[in-house]
């Protein structure tokens, strides 16, 4: 479905869907895309992986949509069947008829996506606000999850830090390339440079969607006792020089509050530690999803203090 009404203009459209495909492309696994219907609208999902492996879903952070998973999806894909959707109303190929504006609607969205697919039992994996609402899933439909991963979960376990806004507002205001380069500088340890395929698609989706298209989607901390109620094991992973929250206080808030957690600190990560630490951040999640494969001592380089 083709839908150009979220852009600037027409032609601001065709400059986005380029970039995507172009960060689509470092995709180095066969896949397909997906769309289905939900009340929120027409998602559009990229798969990979055989279809007769266990399910994983892959949920993105605000903004970036799903081609940014290109540095996980070949691992992940070994093992499993894996669905990553484009949030209904972020930057993407979906298709919004609503938007997402309470923890209600967005569980409700993400259900109606999985039964869509015919989804009963999944894995979830979520990063940064995709974490949010992946842990919002998990606590609104526990009996669908069998282990969950978060990679920083923006605002789930802890106040998001101010520097954040100080650093992510100047590419939304004043949308140039050297701007969006100091922003992914800023989140990551490795810069991914001024011309990179997913720097690109993040500068050229501010420039082309309307203002009010872009926003950072629902967050908001999660209470003791929601954690609490976790039942599945979870595994939380948070780049050590993550600027958007506290790693160590986060870290500590999980393990005294979620029952079946492993919580670590990913050596040298910032909040794009799944793009900048991806090697370490695939065996982990592969660690914790697939623990037939390791060791049961092995964690691969990350911090457990």
């Amino acid at each position: 479905m083709v839908d150009k009404s979220r852009f600037r203009t027409p032609e601001a459209a065709d400059r986005f869907w380029t970039a995507y495909d172009a960060t689509l492309s470092l995709w180095d696994v066969p896949h397909q895309a997906y769309d289905v219907t939900t009340r929120f609208g027409l998602t559009h999902i990229n798969v990979a992986g055989l279809e007769a492996l266990p399910p994983l879903v892959l949920i993105h952070g605000a903004q970036i949509s799903s081609p940014v998973w290109y540095p996980n999806i070949g691992a992940l894909s070994r093992y499993f069947r894996v669905y990553a959707p484009d949030v209904v109303d972020q930057m993407g190929r979906s298709v919004p008829t609503h938007r997402l504006r309470t923890p209600e609607d967005c569980a409700n969205w993400l259900t109606e996506t999985l039964d869509a697919l015919g989804l009963d039992h999944i894995c979830l994996i979520g990063h940064s606000q995709g974490g949010w609402q992946a842990l919002n899933l998990a606590l609104a439909l526990p009996e669908r999850i069998d282990r969950l991963v978060l990679l920083s979960p923006s605002g789930s376990l802890g106040r998001m830090r101010w520097q954040f806004m100080f650093h992510m507002l100047p590419v939304f205001i004043r949308p140039t390339r050297r701007n969006f380069y100091r922003a992914f500088q800023w989140m990551t340890t490795e810069p991914l440079g001024t011309h990179h395929p997913l720097t690109e698609q993040f500068m050229i989706g501010a420039q082309a969607y309307k203002p009010q298209e872009l926003n950072l989607g629902v967050v908001s901390r999660f209470s003791d006792e929601a954690l609490r109620s976790l039942a599945m094991p979870v595994l939380l992973l948070i780049g050590e020089h993550d600027g958007t929250c506290r790693p160590k206080v986060e870290i500590e808030r999980a393990r005294r509050l979620i029952p079946q957690i492993e919580a670590e600190l990913v050596l040298n990560g910032g909040h794009l530690f799944p793009v900048d630490q991806a090697d370490i951040t695939n065996n982990r999640i592969l660690a914790f999803l697939k623990p037939e494969l390791y060791d049961a001592n092995y964690i691969p380089h990350a911090n457990t203090s």
